[in-house]
């Protein structure tokens, strides 16, 4: 249960919805309000004729509200929560009919989510059909890799001097590459080339980075070729980079649930073309001392189906992947935020020293050379703006000091920096491209605890 103004606030995705949720939580902008013990719900005045009815699940937070926005969660949802917060919204005797039709209807769905699990365990697919389908996809996918095998051969045999990136027939060539891998039912191949063009064009040392792509392609290339020799694990994680996707339900009926609390370090929303907004959150697990990774998608504002609070703790069984390095997971529809507590997992503070920090990297790389995007957290970083270079963090990595560029823009950097007062801290971040995207930051104690001091807000590029 959420019991700060500044959880609730930490679930806004920018400082616009922070600022118009601070100006709807006065009671008298509210014709209704109610809750209980699992739900907060209330209508509020917007230009329309009609309030806007606006809902937050507890056992999530799960939010909902008739507005247009398309932010999640959006300023109504917010509001509600720092009125409850705030005590200011009094327990109802009765839910409204439209909040238990809504509650329903999410309990309804997690029962049929959980049906469809035990009925796909206890019928698995017919294995001789799922291998024809396999068989006809691969035909396909080898016949679109192909493709940027020549393509990508044409490329170093005219030499990488010659990409012009920021050029319109360049950019059109790189989106055609993109369709065709689509097309060949190869669509994580597909984003791969979409997102090095949108990298490499505005960064200084793109044929470096431009090369290195090259040479990660090529290694998912040769493994695709010979995949009858791979081992299952490697089979899996090729398969994922190029863009096969496992079923939800059949994921959670084959795959261990592993139960634990897990600690949400951090997360972020990236927009994408047509509106499709992909939030990754990651997490840390106290007992089993593993990182998890939760992707979702939501287009056109239709939201998520639960928010994760920075900085809290969840009871949850979490179902991953199969791969040899498994990151991505998805949550069992009974995960509960638990009670905030002033201590942070002291497996953390062990796997964020620099020394540990990079060797979990290293084996993660190993188990799983496909994953390009990497969490990284490390302790005693501190921030630096260079002119003309931008925001820096500097790691003291036992004697020596490492420099690592980061990819933070301004009105973010500023506002750590604040927060850090320029101190040593613990940072988490994801790791790709020799940047570091921060996501969250820690102040770590004397006594060995580690207090979160800032989390990184709003949808970022």
């Amino acid at each position: 249960m959420l019991t700060s103004e500044a959880e609730v606030l930490g679930l806004s995705p920018d400082a616009s919805s922070t600022k118009a949720a601070q100006g709807l939580k006065s009671p008298g902008k509210w014709p209704t309000l109610g809750s209980d013990e699992g739900a907060v719900w209330g209508e509020c005045q917007g230009s329309g004729s009609k309030p806007y009815q606006t809902q937050v699940d507890l056992s999530g937070p799960s939010f909902k509200c008739s507005c247009p926005s398309r932010k999640f969660p959006c300023k109504h949802g917010l509001a509600l929560l720092l009125l409850r917060t705030a005590g200011q919204v009094a327990a109802a005797d009765a839910r409204p009919a439209w909040v238990s039709e809504w509650l329903d209807s999410r309990r309804d769905r997690a029962e049929k989510k959980e049906a469809k699990a035990v009925a796909v365990a206890a019928a698995p697919p017919d294995p001789q059909a799922a291998a024809k389908r396999e068989a006809k996809r691969w035909d396909r996918v080898e016949g679109g890799l192909g493709e940027l095998s020549l393509w990508m051969q044409d490329m170093l045999r005219q030499g990488l001097a010659t990409q012009q990136l920021n050029d319109s027939s360049t950019h059109q060539a790189w989106q055609n590459m993109a369709a065709r891998l689509v097309d060949a039912q190869a669509p994580s191949m597909a984003a791969r080339v979409t997102q090095l063009h949108d990298v490499a064009s505005v960064r200084e040392d793109w044929p470096a980075l431009l090369l290195t792509h090259l040479g990660q392609w090529q290694l998912l290339l040769d493994a695709a070729a010979r995949r009858e020799q791979l081992p299952p694990a490697m089979l899996d994680d090729v398969m994922t980079a190029l863009g096969w996707n496992q079923d939800k339900a059949e994921l959670l009926a084959t795959s261990p649930a592993v139960a634990d609390q897990w600690l949400v370090l951090g997360g972020c929303q990236i927009e994408g073309q047509g509106r499709l907004v992909e939030r990754r959150m990651w997490l840390w697990g106290e007992q089993t001392q593993r990182i998890a990774l939760l992707q979702d998608y939501a287009h056109g504002g239709r939201g998520y189906e639960r928010a994760w609070v920075v900085g809290r703790r969840y009871e949850a069984s979490l179902h991953f992947y199969p791969g040899g390095a498994p990151m991505r997971a998805i949550a069992a529809d009974n995960s509960s935020l638990l009670e905030a507590q002033a201590t942070t997992a002291p497996s953390l503070l062990a796997h964020s020293t620099p020394q540990q920090s990079w060797r979990d990297v290293a084996e993660r790389l190993a188990g799983n050379p496909f994953q390009w995007l990497q969490p990284l957290m490390l302790q005693s970083v501190q921030l630096h703006r260079v002119e003309g270079q931008g925001w820096q963090a500097t790691v003291m990595d036992g004697a020596a000091q490492r420099v690592l560029p980061l990819d933070l823009p301004d009105s973010q950097a500023w506002g750590l920096l604040a927060a850090s007062g320029g101190h040593p801290m613990l940072a988490m971040g994801e790791w790709s491209d020799e940047r570091w995207r921060l996501l969250s930051a820690w102040n770590v104690t004397g006594d060995g605890n580690a207090r979160l001091i800032w989390a990184l807000s709003g949808e970022v590029q």
